[in-house]
């Protein structure tokens, strides 16, 4: 059994969470899995993950969702406690526009992709999102994007777009945020937010700040909620860049008049190769 390096963060989340990311191959399948455990460690015991496109894959190949389920799976999470989805799968390794032509076929509606997270969520206790590609990737062919579902996912449940507070002040006083030089678990907040919770997964790499910034820019102004950064690959041996890039982020300059917490960090292939 591994150990998961974002303990127990989902109690301080919604009973939905939409993970994105800064760019492509972030680590936002490893964030996905650890928000997983994360889960069924606070007795989320009904467990839905959720792909609304899944390039790259053919047939009946293991895609992002049966990785994650088997993360999942080594940290102690039982099989029958997890459902995996997609929504669409594509063939081609891009984003979904440019991937869906040359498959010759048309994109699901954004409507579709929200309709499937909420009949999820009817029959579990926890429902993850695992965007693809960056924040502006477009998953429909009305250009509408992973930010646009999100908001689209907050209005189903009854939550204006960008009503929640990201709850930084209570974060630091409960020490939530991990230490710069550590990628010890985080600790559980209580915070005010509604049942829908938005993670950016962001890499620590040279260029990793204005990435970041921008992504945080993007979900704030569409009226995302976001519930703050994770670092989806770090380091075994952090260089010192690394190191200045999570204190950095762990200490951010207000975004769009929101403090946005660093929630924690997930090692680099973290529960072995995916």
């Amino acid at each position: 059994m591994t150990t998961n390096p974002l303990g127990d963060l989902v109690a301080s989340l919604g009973h939905a969470v939409v993970v994105t990311g800064t760019d492509t191959d972030v680590g936002k399948t490893y964030a996905t899995a650890a928000l997983t455990v994360s889960g069924w460690n606070v007795g989320r015991r009904r467990i839905a993950v959720y792909k609304p496109q899944q390039t790259g894959m053919r047939g009946g190949e293991p895609g992002d969702v049966d990785d994650v389920a088997r993360l999942a799976r080594a940290a102690g999470v039982p099989p029958e406690a997890l459902t995996t989805a997609e929504g669409q799968r594509l063939t081609e390794p891009m984003a979904p526009p440019p991937a869906a032509a040359i498959d010759g076929v048309e994109l699901l509606p954004l409507s579709e992709h929200v309709m499937k997270i909420v009949e999820l969520q009817e029959s579990h206790d926890l429902v993850i999102v695992e965007g693809s590609g960056g924040v502006l990737v477009e998953l429909d062919g009305d250009r509408r994007t992973i930010a646009d579902l999100a908001v689209a996912l907050q209005e189903a449940c009854g939550e204006p777009g960008g009503a929640a507070q990201t709850g930084r002040a209570a974060a630091e006083t409960s020490g939530q945020l991990s230490s710069p030089e550590t990628s010890e678990p985080v600790n559980a907040v209580e915070r005010d937010g509604g049942t829908v919770s938005t993670v950016l997964v962001a890499r620590p790499d040279l260029g990793t700040l204005n990435h970041t910034l921008l992504s945080l820019e993007a979900l704030l102004h569409r009226g995302v909620e976001v519930a703050g950064v994770v670092l989806g690959s770090w380091p075994a041996d952090p260089d010192r860049l690394a190191t200045s890039n999570r204190e950095y982020l762990a200490d951010l300059p207000p975004v769009a008049g929101r403090r946005v917490p660093l929630l924690g960090a997930v090692p680099r292939g973290w529960g072995g190769a995916a």
